[in-house]
């Protein structure tokens, strides 16, 4: 009996030791603290570190498909008809990238730059780009007629006529690859003769120039001093970047070179992307809980917002006399002039004009939507897709006899879809660090849940410890009275 009563006052000791160490923990917080500092500690860009390594060479890899819209009755939209387009695709390539020309400096920044190669994959593709043929809209004639759009009536009958002679229309039929990749126009060509300082290239196509080759040089920050800085664009080809913060978020994403993210990802975050592509920046937030491949992640999205006409940060975009319906973007400014627009995939989230205008236009948010889904511990995005359109403005000109009736419009030309998964071997491995992340994390509630059970076996001795007690008095009472009963 004093063996179990001894017993069951160590265990309650013990018991009210882990209760002590329970509470110390979750107020003094140590362990999550501990597990944010190691967080912390690798979102730094330090060589031959896990974070730079996947950072130089990103191992999840990334397709960029396109669709082309193939106008069906160009005749008829000359003659101010709705056009009707079908969507060809997808054309499938691998993006191949690899960060060069790495420098590391003293002062918490690093600088690189990222060569771009795509690879064509047959079998996640509808056909091949060399044979398949689409009509689309000209755009090297649509940005010419933009530079006669306030010439007198003398210099558009002169250049009408030349096009004519030339065999110049609103429309023109070339292959995919040509498309994309680029051809030699005789537009171009013509003018490059007649003005090479101003008409420096006699190719064109929607991509030229981009396989093989890089934006320009980036410089980050390492996060050396602050994780929220982490792989922050400083500039781009030597000018300041073009980022912008809120009130509630410092960090920048960089989305289109390479998708690097702080840890400790907040729901109430709003996150920046550099889209080098369109001349600005983005932003994203938060639409979801999900899970990919067994992680759970938080999706965003891309408000429909940063597509409206009267938002704040599209009026250096909105020229005065091109401001359009809200859906598209006009990023003209940074296109020479040509009248291009940028929207999501068949103008989703956009007003229902746009829709109206174009037969053929499906929009719908399993296939048009941009979402990228974040681990929120670690801050590694596990899934990405980037969804956008471009579209070109057309309109009829007075003595321009090729625009016809053309009705003034938001013509779509292709949509691309820059997507990436988190890979097999990757998932695994971030799934174990999360589990060991969650084990040490969970210490002070395992503690909590001992000192429990500790308790429990302390009551239940004390119990047993009484009751035998109790046994043993009642033991000596039954004998005397066996005892008085025989005598």
């Amino acid at each position: 009996m004093t063996y179990l009563r001894n017993t069951a006052a160590l265990i309650g000791v013990f018991a009210l030791c882990c209760f002590i160490t329970f509470v110390v923990l979750i107020v003094k917080d140590d362990f999550t603290n501990i597990v944010e500092d190691r967080i912390k500690e690798q979102a730094k860009l330090k060589m031959n570190s896990e974070a730079y390594k996947n950072w130089k060479d990103p191992p999840a890899s990334v397709y960029l498909q396109f669709f082309m819209f193939h106008v069906e009755n160009q005749l008829q939209i000359l003659e101010g008809e709705r056009p009707i387009v079908r969507q060809i695709g997808p054309y499938t390539y691998k993006e191949i990238r690899h960060r060069t020309n790495v420098s590391l400096f003293d002062n918490a920044t690093i600088s690189a730059v990222t060569p771009r190669t795509f690879i064509f994959e047959p079998l996640m593709s509808v056909g091949d780009p060399k044979n398949d043929s689409v009509t689309t809209i000209n755009i090297p004639f649509i940005a010419l007629l933009r530079m006669l759009k306030y010439s007198g009536m003398v210099k558009k009958i002169g250049a009408s006529i030349l096009f004519t002679l030339r065999s110049r229309t609103l429309f023109h039929t070339r292959s995919v690859d040509e498309l994309l990749w680029g051809y030699e126009d005789p537009i171009l060509k013509l003018g490059h003769k007649l003005l090479p300082s101003f008409i420096k290239d006699c190719r064109f196509g929607l991509f030229y120039g981009m396989n093989g080759t890089n934006d320009g040089e980036y410089v980050f920050n390492t996060g050396k001093n602050d994780y929220m800085e982490f792989t922050k664009i400083i500039t781009w080809k030597g000018q300041k970047s073009l980022s912008w913060w809120t009130s509630n978020s410092s960090n920048m994403i960089n989305g289109t070179d390479g998708a690097s993210f702080h840890p400790l990802i907040k729901k109430d975050e709003t996150l920046y992307l550099f889209a080098s592509d369109i001349c600005r920046s983005l932003y994203v937030m938060f639409e979801k809980e999900l899970e990919v491949k067994g992680i759970k992640a938080y999706r965003f999205v891309i408000p429909k917002e940063i597509f409206a006409s009267d938002h704040p940060d599209n009026k250096g975009f909105c020229p005065s006399e091109n401001c359009h319906s809200s859906g598209v973007l006009n990023i003209s400014i940074c296109r020479q002039g040509a009248p291009v627009f940028i929207s999501p995939p068949h103008f989703y989230n956009g007003d229902q004009k746009l829709v109206n205008d174009i037969i053929g236009m499906k929009p719908n948010m399993e296939a048009h939507q941009s979402f990228l889904d974040i681990e929120p511990m670690t801050g590694i995005p596990i899934r990405i897709a980037k969804r956008m359109q471009i579209n070109i403005h057309v309109e009829s000109m007075n003595y321009i006899t090729q625009t016809g009736r053309i009705r003034t419009m938001i013509l779509p030309v292709i949509f691309l879809n820059q997507h990436a998964v988190i890979d097999d071997k990757s998932a695994a491995k971030l799934k174990w660090a999360l589990h060991k992340i969650n084990v040490v994390t969970y210490i002070p509630y395992m503690i909590l849940w001992m000192g429990i059970f500790l308790c429990l076996t302390c009551v239940i001795l004390v119990l047993v410890s009484g009751r035998h007690k109790k046994n043993k008095e009642f033991t000596p009472v039954m004998s005397k009275l066996s005892s008085a009963e025989t005598h």
